[in-house]
């Protein structure tokens, strides 16, 4: 199998260095550019472990060098349109919610924990248990030693107590 030995590779990135860099710069628009991705074609060349037999190592440089300069452009391509995006972006009214929406949102929840707190102890445990911290009925029943029906009724009592008091509480005003 052939090896682009160090000393090989930069034989032949010399012997056609003029012809590789108008080849890439014809692609990238930017000699710098070019310059780095012939250093970059280098130290892949020399890592590079065949797995086939190259008949044509110059051809096969060329392909290294033309998948180089893809990815170079993929990659002003991917920031540019990032940029855009960030442009875009700052044009935009920001999302957040306003001072007035905030303090409405603050009241709910001083509203909600006021109607929460009024929940027999019992069936107020098993609402924060289920609608807070997330356990299935089967985790509630099994710390609480209840039956899985004692768990839907309770969800359901506060679910119908926090629903009335909200309303209540929203047509009292603050």
């Amino acid at each position: 199998m052939f090896k682009f030995t160090p000393d090989f590779t930069t034989l032949l990135l010399e012997r056609h260095r003029d012809e590789l860099t108008g080849f890439l710069v014809n692609r990238v628009n930017c000699p710098e550019v070019a310059a780095d991705i012939l250093q970059d074609a280098f130290f892949r060349l020399t890592q590079f472990e065949p797995t086939q037999r190259i008949d044509n190592p110059k051809a096969f440089m060329y392909k290294v060098v033309g998948n180089l300069a893809i990815d170079h452009q993929r990659k002003v391509q991917r920031e540019q349109a990032r940029h855009v995006d960030e442009e875009a972006l700052q044009d935009h009214a920001d999302a957040s919610p306003g001072l007035e929406r905030q303090l409405y949102s603050k009241q709910q929840l001083a509203h909600l924990r006021l109607a929460i707190s009024e929940l027999p102890p019992r069936c107020r445990e098993v609402f924060i248990l289920h609608k807070f911290k997330h356990y299935p009925y089967s985790q509630i029943m099994s710390e609480l030693g209840i039956a899985e029906n004692t768990v839907l009724k309770h969800i359901v009592k506060a679910m119908e107590h926090c629903r009335r008091r909200m309303r209540e509480l929203e047509a009292e005003g603050p």
